[in-house]
């Protein structure tokens, strides 16, 4: 079944900006994750419903959720079903790739006779309603996720560390016109630099200075119009930013550049400063 804002129903059904009924809500939070090396997709539905009588139905197992995820590059989908508010499942490696689509719905599982609930719109009359299994009563609009090995790894892994002769001191230049980006470093810092990365606490301040730095310029560059679509660590950035729910026009590009890096001032507190009491 597609989303859709104008379709009808001959009941009244829970769903976003439709008044069939006059308060409540029917939410899904998604998150997929890597499980191993072959691109296992470990999934998470995290249902959150606010009418009582609905959760009535699920609760003596009259209704369930439902959730159909579906990918058109692999020609997969799967219908999931359950009743617990969370949801777990394992998509086989391979199965998922490119842009996936949850489409999660409350589904009647067995007639429902005398339904009755004092949020819904008086248009639908007075009631009681009954439904046959099959019959949606909840529906949220369609999470589309990105589905990626590069996605899901930190952004930072978009970046490589190179050498060039012809740059001293502690000067570093970026290159953008490749797959990753190059932060291209002079033999004696990036010598320095490598050595570094193997603690904690050194990669804590590099990701706190020239990574941040880093992200945030290809952000802008992004921003700017730049041409690089045809890059992969552009898809990256564009693809995380879509599945973290990051408004990649409208926020401030530090802002973007925390989130995609997942707050890394929190790294400077566990590994440099510490427990610093006076």
């Amino acid at each position: 079944m597609q989303f859709d804002h104008q379709r009808a129903f001959p009941h009244p059904v829970l769903r976003p900006d439709v008044d069939d009924y006059t308060d409540g809500d029917f939410q899904v939070i998604v998150e997929f994750r890597p499980n191993d090396s072959d691109l296992a997709i470990l999934a998470n539905f995290h249902y959150a419903l606010s009418v009582p009588e609905i959760e009535r139905e699920i609760w003596v197992g009259r209704a369930s959720f439902a959730v159909v995820v579906s990918c058109r590059e692999t020609y997969y989908r799967e219908v999931l079903y359950g009743h617990d508010h969370s949801m777990e499942y394992l998509f086989p490696g391979g199965s998922l790739r490119g842009e996936v689509l949850a489409n999660s719905y409350i589904v009647c599982s067995k007639k429902i006779d005398c339904y009755s609930c004092k949020l819904i719109n008086e248009e639908f009359g007075q009631g009681p309603f009954s439904f046959q299994p099959g019959a949606v009563l909840a529906l949220d609009e369609p999470k589309a996720i990105y589905v990626d090995r590069d996605v899901f790894k930190p952004i930072t892994s978009i970046f490589e560390l190179v050498m060039e002769e012809n740059i001293t001191g502690s000067e570093w230049r970026l290159r953008f016109n490749q797959n990753k980006v190059s932060i291209a470093l002079g033999p004696k810092l990036k010598e320095k630099i490598d050595v570094a990365r193997s603690s904690s606490r050194n990669k804590a301040v590099l990701i706190n200075s020239i990574y941040f730095a880093a992200v945030m310029q290809c952000v802008r560059n992004l921003r700017d119009g730049s041409d690089y679509d045809d890059y992969r660590w552009a898809n990256v950035i564009r693809q995380q930013c879509h599945n973290l729910g990051i408004d990649f026009d409208g926020s401030e590009e530090y802002l973007i550049t925390e989130r995609l890096m997942k707050f890394p001032v929190a790294l400077l507190e566990a590994y440099v400063f510490g427990d610093q009491r006076e």
